[in-house]
């Protein structure tokens, strides 16, 4: 995620919820054009070519650093960023190929896990604390991918294994916000704005590397012969991939202002991750069920339960994080005094 370093002045609330409307609807908006990109062709497993397109727009934000005045990073937190930056890149390639293979629905419950799989990961590699009803929280939403792990193996093996890229997937990207919050803020201070544009930046080389050294060489078997096939236009397919490129700038571009400045923090975020995942549902259903793909796009009670247990359990994640956030204010405060 990339966004522009954000002042401590209080934010008016029209604008907090415009972002926070923008940063659902790009998040949801995400899964939903890589189907699309699936159905014209252009979504090659082994190409990638949408994912290059996915990293365009927030690597374009390091353009605001040719001006800046921040100091450069050191060597040292440069190649951890880089070291990051590829655990990204596998993660978030198995993330949409599995959201290929499983559809948008299924990847929108399986992906809503991030904000746990972040709980306990800092919990093992920080030893960050957690309390009850956190872990009761995370074993919520662990119960609600169990719940869409057994409804996609009844969809067939390629949803399945679609659904499982993704369940490891969103434990990787977990992974690089955790590592990611320990380097910005433990040792050589780096703002969030030149952080996220060097990250996304090494990601986005890489990806484009990749279509260089392996898409060309196999551009007309793998992407001009299925465009072909599906009918899709040069001018069609450059749209979805615009779009994905949009989306991702804009869902990045939301995402810090949404933190820092909508009310209820983690609750918050928690119910908004539960917002997109809504979103897709609803969408997957009534733009593709019937029309694109198979079962793995329409409503079924499975999916749905699924999707009420992993929302619930991010409610109670956030609001027992808040609770705790409050605890240890007030704790501070009478040592202080």
């Amino acid at each position: 995620m990339c966004a522009y370093e954000l002042s401590d002045r209080p934010s008016p609330l029209y604008i907090t919820f415009t972002y926070a409307c923008l940063y659902v609807i790009s998040g949801a908006a995400q899964p939903l054009l890589m189907t699309l990109a699936s159905e014209a062709g252009l979504a090659d497993p082994t190409c990638q070519l949408y994912m290059a397109f996915y990293y365009i727009g927030p690597a374009s934000i390091i353009l605001t650093l040719w001006n800046s005045n921040e100091k450069s990073m050191s060597w040292t937190t440069l190649s951890k960023t880089a070291c990051l930056a590829v655990v990204d890149v596998v993660a978030q390639t198995m993330n949409y190929t599995g959201s290929v293979f499983a559809g948008p629905t299924i990847f929108a419950i399986v992906y809503s896990s991030v904000t746990v799989w972040c709980a306990v990961l800092s919990r093992v590699l920080l030893g960050s604390h957690i309390s009850c009803f956190q872990w009761l929280g995370v074993m919520l939403v662990f119960g609600g991918l169990a719940l869409a792990a057994i409804g996609s193996a009844s969809l067939g093996a390629h949803v399945f294994h679609g659904a499982m890229l993704i369940t490891l997937g969103s434990c990787l990207h977990a992974l690089m916000y955790v590592m990611s919050e320990s380097i910005m803020n433990r040792g050589e201070k780096v703002s969030s704005r030149k952080y996220c544009a060097v990250f996304a930046s090494v990601a986005c080389f890489l990806y484009l590397l990749w279509q260089l050294t392996y898409t060309r060489a196999h551009f007309q078997e793998l992407v001009l012969d299925p465009m072909t096939a599906a009918n899709t236009s040069v001018l069609h397919a450059m749209i979805i991939l615009l779009s994905i490129s949009f989306a991702s700038c804009v869902h990045s571009l939301t995402f810090f202002h949404t933190v820092k400045y909508f009310p209820g923090g983690a609750t918050s975020a928690g119910i908004m991750k539960g917002a997109q995942a809504i979103i897709v549902f609803v969408a997957s259903a009534l733009l593709f069920c019937g029309h694109i793909g198979g079962a793995e796009m329409c409503f079924t009670a499975g999916k749905m339960a699924a999707l009420v247990v992993v929302i619930v359990g991010l409610v109670v994640y956030g609001k027992a994080t808040e609770i705790m956030k409050e605890y240890n204010a007030i704790e501070t405060y009478d040592v202080e005094v």
